[in-house]
């Protein structure tokens, strides 16, 4: 199976656990991840958005990318202070993506990286998708960055 992907890096001048805290609180992705509306969690009637992330927990994310749609997201993995990675169950492109936080002489270097799936036709579009993908993800990082080191 044809796959693309992106990884972009920044050292954040925050320690890991303050990087961690403010990544692992979901109600803080769409203020870097600024394709992302809204993150509710599946499984609760109200539809509010969830205070920390749950390995093997299901969201549904609303974001503005190939128009305004709701995505079911899937944490698939989840080690505190090292990882978090998310995969996408539904729509016409499933990317997984994957945080890691690691220490850098008192502050934290943060990567996150995306894995997209290609099937049938979309494979295609693969290098424009992929340039597309490399800017997206270096411009989120560097939001976390933006934001994190004036905090």
């Amino acid at each position: 199976m044809a796959r693309i992907s992106a990884e972009s890096s920044a050292v954040i001048g925050r320690s890991l656990q303050d990087v961690w805290a403010f990544v692992s609180d979901p109600r803080n992705e769409p203020r870097w991840h600024t394709d992302i509306l809204a993150i509710r969690s599946a499984s609760d009637p109200a539809g509010g958005p969830p205070t920390n992330w749950i390995d093997g927990a299901t969201l549904l994310v609303t974001v503005q990318f190939m128009g305004r749609r709701e995505y079911e997201v899937e944490i698939t993995g989840l080690e505190a202070n090292r990882r978090l990675q998310f995969t996408t169950r539904t729509g016409p492109v499933k990317p997984t993506s994957t945080y890691v936080f690691e220490s850098a002489d008192g502050l934290t270097r943060f990567t996150r990286h995306v894995e997209v799936p290609l099937h049938g036709p979309m494979r295609i579009f693969g290098p424009l998708m992929r340039r597309d993908l490399e800017k997206r993800n270096g411009r989120f990082v560097q939001n976390l960055k933006a934001l994190l080191d004036t905090a």
